[in-house]
């Protein structure tokens, strides 16, 4: 995360406050903005064919994404410093307690740079064929009709004639350098939310470890055994609760965008199945399927592992304390509260729905149902 977020010049994961260090290296999203309006031409000047027009809209579609991403890391990067450095602070004090906890803080933070690999991977990939892609195009019909068009990774509307051989490198170089800007962005995000709920459901772990050997020598010494793990549950949901704030307009844009463009997408591979630009759709497809189901898995785990709380208070040696007087009653009286709560669990949201497998299931049926 650190390293695809530097590329676009934040550093937010150092002691310094200055959080973008280098703002030249964003040029690439100034390169999207600017190329903006010619896609945006090439959807007018392709209203009236329908595969052309799908394949601008998805260009468009992506660019506003990519250009809306950029611009909640740039709006929201003082929030994510805050974050990280809660995180960093929680992370440190609780490996300190044994190593039980460090284990649980490891394999949540290994399982977390497995995902993001895949998803950066993923995401290289549909950028790499995007650029791959126009020079396929034309080699095609080169070969097949003895002529070719120029082809572009955006489709364009230029005002110059990009017949030209200089004028088209110029553009294609630039059109490649913008897509870039989407790319970053997206990855940077989307990787950081993966990397926060992973450490958050680590934390829940954690708290379900120790409830379940709350139970010390006397009952006093339980009551404050219990005190320190309910402090460490309520912490995470604030935490869960500042993370939600966060993401929610960036899941809420995400899972509309990523609505319409498999829409798009699946019509498009549903002309092209047996063409090359088929693989390409059908790579593009599965990165934005991707992009909505590590928001989905994320939120349904952060549930899952916020609610399991209750059964581990159900798990703990809560009957052992009974008939033992007022310090008994009260340990019991905090358990239940505790569990009513834990009842409840954590739901990351995007304004008007739950980001969870039911969700995805939901979009991808519906988006799939076009093909």
């Amino acid at each position: 995360q650190k390293s695809t977020i530097g590329l676009l010049g934040f550093d937010l994961f150092s002691e310094n406050r200055e959080m973008w260090k280098r703002p030249y290296r964003a040029l690439n999203v100034l390169g999207t903005a600017v190329i903006f309006p010619f896609i945006l031409a090439a959807v007018l000047h392709n209203w009236m064919h329908v595969m052309l027009l799908a394949d601008a809209m998805v260009a468009i579609l992506i660019a506003i994404l990519g250009l809306f991403k950029f611009s909640m890391i740039l709006y929201l990067r003082r929030d994510f410093k805050r974050l990280i450095d809660k995180f960093r602070l929680l992370m440190s004090n609780e490996a300190e307690q044994g190593e039980e906890y460090a284990e649980i803080l490891n394999a949540a933070n290994k399982q977390d740079q497995r995902m993001c690999t895949l998803f950066r991977t993923c995401f290289l990939l549909a950028w790499a064929l995007n650029s791959v892609l126009p020079f396929v195009r034309m080699g095609l019909s080169y070969w097949l009709a003895g002529h070719a068009e120029p082809e572009l990774p955006f489709p364009c509307l230029f005002p110059w004639n990009i017949h030209i051989i200089r004028n088209y490198v110029l553009s294609f170089i630039w059109s490649a350098f913008a897509s870039t800007g989407v790319v970053l962005p997206a990855v940077s995000l989307d990787t950081i939310f993966c990397s926060f709920t992973s450490n958050l459901c680590a934390f829940f772990k954690i708290a379900q470890y120790k409830v379940v050997r709350f139970k010390g020598g006397s009952l006093k010494e339980s009551q404050a055994t219990l005190n320190k793990v309910f402090a460490l549950y309520q912490t995470s949901l604030d935490m869960c609760n500042d993370l939600n704030q966060c993401y929610q307009p960036i899941i809420c844009a995400q899972f509309f965008i990523s609505s319409l463009q498999l829409c798009m997408l699946g019509y498009l591979f549903s002309i092209t199945f047996a063409q090359t630009e088929g693989v390409y759709y059908a790579s593009f497809i599965a990165t934005i399927i991707i992009q909505a189901y590590i928001y989905c898995y994320c939120g349904e785990n952060l549930k899952t592992e916020s609610a399991s709380f209750e059964w581990a208070i159900y798990d703990s040696p809560w009957h052992e304390s009974l008939g033992a007087g007022g310090a008994s009653t009260s340990i019991c009286r905090s358990l239940l509260i505790s569990m009513m709560r834990a009842h409840r669990g954590f739901r990351i949201t995007g304004y008007f729905f739950e980001a969870n497998m039911e969700a995805f299931s939901s979009i991808v049926r519906t988006a799939m149902s076009y093909i």
